[in-house]
């Protein structure tokens, strides 16, 4: 199963060494959030990897990402295993509207989050 929808606002900037990526269209009540706490600020010992949250915390895992395909006017993330059992899908894309700055901006953050080589710009 997969799921589009756009992404009215996007926040792709690390705060207190915590990388963040979300994606939300308030009107629908939908976001998507990708981040990893690259500095291990949260102290948590052995969760140096990502975490995604689909609409609630219900529907979020630990590296759930197995691709990130980043076009031009969207986001195409392809879900191991794990994140398709919790999520309840294999594919999320978020479609937007961005500047070329903030699509390199959000870009790096992803390259940031997600593990090395699971992200593709084409």
């Amino acid at each position: 199963m997969n799921f589009n929808f756009f992404a009215s606002e996007i926040s792709s900037t690390p705060v207190d060494g915590i990388w963040t990526v979300g994606f939300i269209d308030p009107a629908q009540k939908t976001y998507f959030l990708v981040q990893r706490d690259v500095d291990n600020v949260m102290g948590q010992q052995g969760l140096n990897i990502h975490y995604v949250e689909f609409k609630d915390q219900s529907k979020s895992c630990y590296g759930g990402i197995e691709r990130v395909q980043i076009l031009r006017d969207a986001v195409r993330f392809r879900l191991s295993s794990t994140g398709a059992d919790w999520i309840g899908m294999s594919e999320i894309v978020v479609s937007f509207t961005l500047s070329k700055p903030a699509l390199a901006a959000m870009s790096q953050a992803l390259a940031h989050i997600v593990e090395h080589g699971r992200v593709e710009v084409l």
